[in-house]
Parts: structure tokens; sequence; C-alpha cells
């Protein structure tokens, strides 16, 4: 099945499963207090929302090459917050118009809920500023969700408002199931497919500016194919059971010899920290490919620029790398930030790949230490208006790199005239990939 056949099918089912209960309720409308009712069918879509925010998290193959995992990860925050807000109108709503009929532990119940929703909000939105590591995050991510669940739910039934109804208690008895089976999908039936074609370390490099590239193979099996500029979530150890997985991209050819995998990983947080202690033969899980960037697609035919920022170079070597072991003859830019000469990554590896592809690197150093430097400061409209060419309308732009360099490379485009702003999006272009390299 096509992947744009699968993506009308998925946002169907979730738009479905996110209207059906109010629709339950309109068709059950109960004719007794309209401000009681609209509470209702506010919690109602916050509560579902919440619920239907497992989906696009859980990482089915089904649609592995269907939705863009940047706008997956900000729209699920996006939309997490908004469920907080509706259902949190639920309760006020009540208190302001003094309308709230129960007492005891089926009040308290809801409130201790709603808590847990915005706590999880809260520390999700503040993770980086509060400094909590992501694995003790996600643990508390993952208990919070099950007070949301237990007390929440609870609240529901016992008050038993519209809950009494048959056809709105059949809708939820029909959402929790499917939350329920998204849980065990998460975390019983896909560690178990990615537990049974594990990887083990061939090596780890060491890289200017605490960069290391890891390069892993099948541990028995032929691998597992990918696309250059996918992604994947990685964990070591000897069991695929662990709570987190961490998401980076692939910066190795997508042909490369005997299914081997090649990541370029920053050191800059708790698991990334234990990247350069392993050693030849450890076990390394790999869970992926995800992401819809092909080199195979039309509008990447006439011609490639790929721009990248720091460690967002990842998966412009990917790209660079399985260009030039396929000997494609497209031309191929390359506009590659970094801080100096001493932090620029890879320089040797562009240099080769130029030699068997028609490829152009650019270098640009935001305080170059040679005072002679051709490219200093940063990446610009001005810098590629001028060593691209006359056709660069026709060309296909990638973009990897930290949320600063996004916004600016947003404006150049619009500059360049390749792209529309969008308040929205940032930008609207189907010739513009662009793949924020924290969205974790």
């Amino acid at each position: 099945m096509k992947s744009a056949t699968r993506r009308v099918i998925f946002y169907i089912i979730y738009v479905v499963l996110l209207v059906l209960p109010a629709v339950a309720m309109m068709i059950a409308w109960i004719p007794r207090d309209i401000i009681v009712n609209i509470s209702v069918l506010l919690g109602f879509i916050g509560l579902a929302l919440a619920g239907l925010q497992l989906i696009p998290i859980a990482k089915m193959n089904w649609l592995a090459d269907v939705l863009d995992m940047d706008k997956v990860y900000s729209s699920h925050h996006i939309l997490s917050i908004f469920a907080i807000v509706l259902v949190a109108l639920h309760p006020i709503i009540l208190l302001v118009t003094n309308k709230v009929f129960r007492t005891g532990f089926t009040l308290n119940s809801g409130w201790i809920g709603l808590a847990g929703l915005v706590l999880i909000g809260l520390t999700s939105a503040f993770r980086k500023n509060i400094k909590l590591d992501y694995v003790p995050w996600l643990g508390l991510h993952n208990l919070l969700t099950a007070v949301i669940l237990v007390f929440g739910l609870w609240h529901m039934f016992k008050v038993n408002y519209y809950m009494e109804i048959p056809l709105v208690k059949w809708v939820w008895f029909i959402e929790i199931a499917i939350w329920a089976l998204l849980i065990i999908y998460i975390r019983v039936i896909h560690p178990v497919k990615v537990g049974k074609k594990p990887f083990k370390v061939e090596s780890v490099e060491a890289e200017p500016n605490a960069v290391y590239t890891l390069n892993l193979l099948p541990d028995g099996h032929a691998g597992i194919p990918f696309k250059a500029g996918q992604i994947a979530w990685i964990s070591t150890g000897n069991s695929p059971w662990v709570l987190s997985r961490n998401p980076f991209s692939y910066a190795g050819s997508d042909v490369a010899p005997g299914g081997r995998v090649r990541f370029a990983i920053k050191e800059a947080g708790d698991f990334t920290s234990t990247i350069k202690d392993l050693k030849p033969g450890d076990r390394v899980f790999v869970d992926g490919p995800y992401g819809q960037f092909n080199l195979q697609k039309d509008n990447t035919q006439k011609g490639i620029v790929l721009i990248a920022g720091g460690i967002g170079v990842a998966p412009v070597m990917s790209i660079v790398n399985s260009l030039a072991d396929t000997n494609d003859k497209r031309p191929v830019y390359v506009f590659y930030g970094d801080y100096n000469e001493d932090t620029a990554l890879y320089q040797d590896e562009f240099a080769a790949a130029a030699e068997k592809i028609n490829l152009k690197f650019f270098t640009v150093l935001e305080k170059p230490l040679n005072e002679d430097y051709p490219y200093p400061g940063y990446i610009t409209s001005d810098l590629m208006a001028s060593v691209l060419p006359e056709n660069y309308k026709d060309m296909f732009f990638f973009v990897c790199g930290p949320e600063p360099m996004l916004r600016a490379m947003e404006k150049n485009f619009v500059k360049l005239g390749i792209a529309k702003s969008n308040v929205y999006t940032g930008i609207k272009s189907s010739q513009v990939h662009i793949e924020n390299f924290e969205m974790a």
C-alpha cells in the first residue's frame, strides 16, 4: 500500500477516535444543565486526545515511512498541551459556575488524574530547563500516565453521568481497549521485534568536539535495510527490554556491505556519554528505520542541496556516502556550519566523496582560527545564491541542525524564493525537508 494511502487511513482513524466519544455524547444528549454538559464534552474530547498521543509515538512499522518524525514530535507536544487544557476546563467550568455535584474519592480521583496530566505537560515542556535527564523523565512520564488512566477513568465511570448510557459507555470501552493495545505494543510486542535483530559494536571512533562515530554490525542476521536520511532509536545492553531508546540519524551509507550501520553521536547527556565506553562486540539494539526522506523520489533528481549545523551533519554524511557508493551523477551541494576548524566534522570524508561524485562542499565557520578563512560567519542566502547553479529552485533542499539554525534557514529559503512563509509550520515547500536534530 502506498505511503500516501496509509497516511490518509491513519488520519481518518485518528480523527474518528478523537470525535467518537463526543459524537456518542451528542447522540445521547441529556437535557439537564447545559453548563455541565459542555464541561463534560470538553473533558471527553480532551481525554480522547490525550489517549491518542500513544499512536504517533508507538513507532509502528506500518507508519514508518509515512509520518514526518519532526512533525510527529512537535505535534505530539502541542496536542498534549491542548489535551491538558481541555481536560482542565472540565472542572474549572464546574467550579466557577458552582456545578460540582460529587464529593469524596470520586471527586478527588478526578483531581489526582488532572494533576498527573498537568505534571506530564510541565515536565515535558520544561525538562531541559530543570535539567531532568531523558531516562528519569520517561520513567516519571510512564508513572504519571498510569496515574491519569487509573484515577481519571475511575472518576469518569464513578460519576456515572453520561457513562450510565450504554452507547457512551461502550464507546469508551473501545477507546480504552485501543489504549491498552497500544501500551502492550509499545512495551511488549515492539521490544520483542527489536530484540530479534540485535547489532554488535564494530568500533567507536573519537571525532572532534566530543563526537563519536559508532559503527555496528548485524549480530546473527543480514541487517536491517534503511534509506539515507532516516533515523533510528538505539539502546545498549544485553536486553531490548529497556525503559527508553534514543533517536539518532543514520550516518553511514545505506548500501554499506554486510548490513553495517553507522551513527554520529555527540556526548550531550546521560545516554550519549556512555557511547565512548562501548567496546567491540558489545550489543546494541537498533529500532528503525523511520522517516520519509528518500533519495529516489522524483523531486530530488535534478540535484540536492544539503545543509547541516554541528552534529546535524550525521544524516548529511549518510546521504553523501550513499550517493558516493552508488556513483550517483546528480549535482550535490553541501553547506556545513560549525564553530571553527577544530570542531568541524568529517572534512576528509567530504573531500573523499567529492572525488567520486559531483559534490561541492562549503564549510562555514562561526569563529574561524584562520583570519583568511573564505567562509566565516553563518550560512546565508547570499552565500548560497553565489555558489548554487541558476536552476537551484529545481533542486531539493535537506536541512538538519539545532533549532536556531533551522529558523534562520527558513528565512533564507523565503529570500531565495524556494519556499513560502507559514506561521504554523515555518515554511511550506515540496522542495525542502527540515529535520530538527533536537526533536527528542
